[in-house]
């Protein structure tokens, strides 16, 4: 959950354009609202001419610009130029359109990017609680934070699961969030307090006022 600089995407950019390669951003996993846009790379102002899609849509498949048009024969033209065992039958189609309306319909992508903004902001007060914690990093709820050793986010990880909450290692010593898209606020500072004690029962903490004192305070604890 490193993310890239915009100046590196730009670069791609640049050099796709100049050696007529066709740039591909695969948005399986950030795509369809969770970064607080609809796709990732609008947060960096560059356009890809190939995004690759599923997860949300609960249907894989590709989007593309008229760039694709360079390449003679392409898929779009060509049947049988990429084949699928289940490639595009009906009811993933019907249930994929479907999810995309909901999406809309309850603006599901600002509410990722409001609640996003709550679940970092209590992430990087927690970590004027918890020295241990590095890097909190994320767009939306598209979240993470780096612990010092695997051992300390394997046991962090192990006791949020114990406590109720989900999350997911990422590298060596990371955790890393991925709310569905109609989480809501209460839900967030729900997860923030079952992470404080989480963390309190591995890691050391600075006594002070603030930080996660103040998550409590907010939620009427």
């Amino acid at each position: 959950d490193n993310h890239f600089r915009g100046a590196f995407l730009h670069k791609l950019r640049e050099l796709a354009d100049q050696n007529e390669a066709l740039l591909i951003f695969d948005e399986v996993q950030t795509g369809l609202g969770i970064t607080g846009k609809l796709w990732a790379f609008e947060h960096f102002d560059v356009t890809p001419d190939i995004v690759a899609f599923g997860k949300k849509t609960q249907v894989c498949g590709i989007m593309v610009t008229d760039r694709i048009d360079n390449v003679p024969d392409n898929v779009f033209h060509t049947p049988s130029r990429i084949n699928s065992t289940w490639g595009g039958n009906l009811v993933d189609m019907v249930r994929g359109a479907k999810y995309l309306e909901i999406i809309r319909d309850e603006d599901l992508v600002a509410n990722a990017a409001a609640r996003g903004e709550e679940l970092l902001d209590g992430l990087q007060r927690l970590c004027t609680s918890y020295p241990a914690i590095t890097n909190v990093r994320g767009r939306g709820l598209f979240t993470a934070f780096t612990l010092p050793t695997s051992k300390d986010r394997d046991a962090v990880r192990q006791a949020c699961w114990d406590l109720g909450l989900a999350c997911l290692s990422s590298g060596p010593t990371s955790i890393r969030f991925r709310p569905c898209l109609t989480v809501s606020s209460s839900e967030i500072s729900k997860a923030l307090r079952i992470l404080d004690k989480a963390l309190g029962m591995h890691l050391p903490k600075v006594a002070h006022t603030g930080g996660a004192d103040a998550l409590q305070h907010e939620a009427g604890f």
